[in-house]
């Protein structure tokens, strides 16, 4: 399986003039079903804290599918993310120094030519229209440290490029510093703030899932419903309450994977094209129809058809659950019929501790 393997990585960090930290993160990785196996160092993300925990939680989904390893196999997201935290909290003191900024059609130049448009109109929203007449004419020399704010609206989590562009590991000195990043709270207060969770296995792979009060949704396969998790729920409550990530995930993935089936009466109403869904949605949804006999088959669904589970259950339908998954969720509302639904909190066994690393 083609998959990233990482073997190193390292932050580097300084303080802006107002005491906040600034962080450069580094990984070093290869390909691997790439021969022979050479890895590299690249610079992935620059911001302060909570920018750069942003680029690990969406790097982390990767380690769940398994596209992202070390070189003894996988690696939990959890583990991932907390060994960066710690990561984060001892880094290398990074160093000042002046940046080039030239325009080319080389694949690793600082500006691409192509992306000159974009890269205007990000300028001008970062109060910086000035300085891309001075680019285009002959390219900028700017300081990391005095020209932070230009090189974030660029290379920051936000903006257009990747840090590798204009960053090296080698801007890491060898003086290790202590930043400030929050401390871990105690689990018992950690987990209060786990949302109420409901789920339901549409099949071996996938999950319905809802959140609190929220309507039903499907989450994909479960790898895909624990990367939504980590990114759209685990990723703010982190921020609010540190080591969140570190037990809610493992809590959420067993969940999922002893969900109950999805109740054969619960029905489903599709709507065929809610404002904005792509046209490849839109015939999904039409294929749904003509599978269920709803319409012929060189016909388009109604605006509006209902039906139950059932109709979808069974080796004869795997097809058609399949495509549920192709639905956009506007398109969809789920009537999960009440016989007894799981949630949280749900009892884990500890996680053995981990090597992890990360991607790009």
């Amino acid at each position: 399986m083609g998959a990233t393997v990482l073997t190193g990585k390292r932050a580097g960090a300084f303080q802006r003039a107002d005491g906040e930290w600034i962080f450069a993160l580094f990984e070093r990785t290869y390909e691997k079903n790439c021969y022979p196996h050479q890895d590299h160092w690249s610079g992935i993300t620059l911001g302060n804290y909570a920018s750069v925990m942003r680029r690990i939680f969406s790097h982390a989904t990767s380690c769940e599918g398994g596209m992202l390893q070390s070189r003894s196999g996988q690696i939990r997201p959890e583990n991932y993310i907390e060994s960066w935290r710690q990561e984060l909290a001892k880094p290398m003191m990074l160093r000042d120094r002046q940046i080039e900024l030239r325009v080319g059609k080389s694949f690793d130049a600082p500006i691409p030519e192509k992306a000159l448009k974009d890269v205007r109109r990000c300028l001008a929203n970062a109060g910086e229209q000035g300085r891309f007449e001075a680019l285009v004419a002959g390219g900028l020399s700017v300081s990391l440290f005095a020209d932070l704010d230009l090189l974030i609206s660029l290379y920051g989590e936000k903006g257009l490029f990747s840090a590798w562009r204009v960053l090296s590991v080698d801007d890491c000195g060898s003086v290790q510093v202590t930043a400030s990043v929050p401390n871990l709270q105690p689990a018992a207060t950690i987990m209060k703030q786990m949302p109420d969770v409901r789920c339901h296995a549409i099949d071996g792979d996938s999950r319905l899932v809802a959140f609190g009060g929220g309507p039903w949704h499907h989450a994909g396969w479960q790898f895909s419903a624990v990367g939504s998790f980590i990114t759209d729920v685990a990723y703010d409550l982190e921020l609010k309450y540190p080591g969140f990530a570190k037990r809610a995930i493992p809590e959420y993935r067993e969940m999922l994977r002893k969900a109950s089936p999805v109740p054969p009466d619960s029905k489903l109403t599709v709507t065929r094209a809610p404002q904005g869904v792509d046209k490849w949605r839109l015939s999904t949804a039409d294929e749904i129809a003509r599978g269920l006999g709803i319409v012929e088959q060189d016909q388009q669904a109604p605006d509006q058809f209902t039906f139950c589970f059932r109709e979808v259950m069974g080796e004869l339908n795997s097809q058609l659950l399949y495509k549920l998954n192709g639905v956009d969720h506007s398109q969809v509302v789920w009537e999960v019929a009440d016989h007894g639904i799981d949630t949280l909190p749900v009892a884990t066994a500890p996680n053995e501790p981990q090597f992890s690393l990360s991607l790009f």
